[in-house]
């Protein structure tokens, strides 16, 4: 699996799925951060089939770690993975690593060659980077995939980027 680390905006990634780091709630509102700019970019039907998806399966929100696929609409990508990552302070870290785990299997399970991921949990939940990258490092060395064929991590600033190249080479 080829990992490829850039600086940029996740909304103009072309991979057959990419992530959206959500809120609880994730059908309830435009949101900022990562989800925000994805439902803007992605259009009034992605807000419409979210609040279906909290209506339906997910009243109380979904669950910390948890996964769900959305179509992608205006976006480059073929689906929208959604994930809450945990809130650093009040939540169990390790949740983050059921977020990269479940979204990684429902791409392969949709047969995703490609996967974009933001850095989850370490904007408005306060994961530090250093913390983030250390996940997603043993978590792409231990997941194995015949159908992944990359994975690509969408940095939003430099500080970022320059973490996340230190703790994970590309091209592994």
């Amino acid at each position: 699996m080829k990992i490829t680390i850039i600086k940029g905006d996740i909304t103009k990634i072309k991979a057959d799925a990419i992530v959206n780091a959500a809120g609880v709630g994730f059908g309830n509102a435009i949101g900022g951060g990562v989800a925000g700019a994805i439902r803007r970019a992605a259009g009034l039907e992605l807000v419409k089939e979210c609040r279906q998806l909290s209506k339906d399966k997910y009243p109380n929100g979904l669950p910390t770690g948890e996964a769900v696929i959305t179509k992608a609409y205006n976006l480059p990508a073929k689906i929208i993975i959604h994930t809450v990552g945990p809130r650093y302070y009040s939540e169990d870290i390790n949740l983050l690593k059921n977020c990269y785990v479940n979204c990684l299997n429902l791409a392969e399970e949709n047969n995703c060659e490609s996967i974009a991921f933001p850095a989850i949990s370490t904007g408005a939940f306060g994961c530090p980077i250093e913390k983030s990258a250390e996940i997603v490092k043993e978590i792409l060395e231990n997941f194995k995939s015949e159908i992944i064929k990359e994975v690509i991590l969408v940095l939003f600033d430099e500080g970022d980027l320059g973490v996340y190249n230190g703790k994970l080479p590309e091209g592994h």
